[in-house]
């Protein structure tokens, strides 16, 4: 039987700080510090999702997106704005909201109109909607 104290979080822990990633994806190579990141990863290439939404039947790969999920249905908002009345789903979307609508922070720039963006996605996604020929 394998022990699991202090010594063997903190470890994993410090493997965090120091960069070393020692789990590696057989598909891609792609290298992880957390073992648990990794087997969600392979998730991608094997295509498995084994958390289903009970409410509408969608799939995920792994269960705090289906948690996160779960928050549309019943419409918890548990992260709200120190600023405003805004609330959201993911503290990440709080984050976000902040930076965009009360700092005005857009460091992601489109290069073909100037347009900025609070992340690397938002860019994208207004560039395949904007700046390509299915776009408008």
């Amino acid at each position: 039987s394998k022990r699991f104290g202090l010594e063997d979080i903190l470890r994993t822990h410090l493997l965090l700080h120091t960069g070393r990633k020692e789990h590696a994806c057989a598909t891609c190579g792609k290298r992880f510090a957390r073992k648990f990141v990794l087997t969600a990863h392979e998730r991608v290439h094997s295509g498995e999702r084994p958390y289903r939404c009970p409410e509408c039947g969608k799939d995920f790969t792994q269960g705090g997106d289906l948690k996160k999920h779960l928050r549309l249905h019943t419409r918890q908002r548990p992260y709200p704005c120190p600023h405003c009345e805004h609330t959201s789903i993911q503290s990440s979307a709080l984050t976000q909201h902040i930076a965009s609508i009360h700092t005005r922070v857009f460091p992601h720039t489109c290069s073909l109109c100037g347009k900025g963006f609070y992340t690397p996605g938002e860019l994208k996604k207004h560039c395949e909607r904007q700046h390509t020929e299915t776009g408008h």
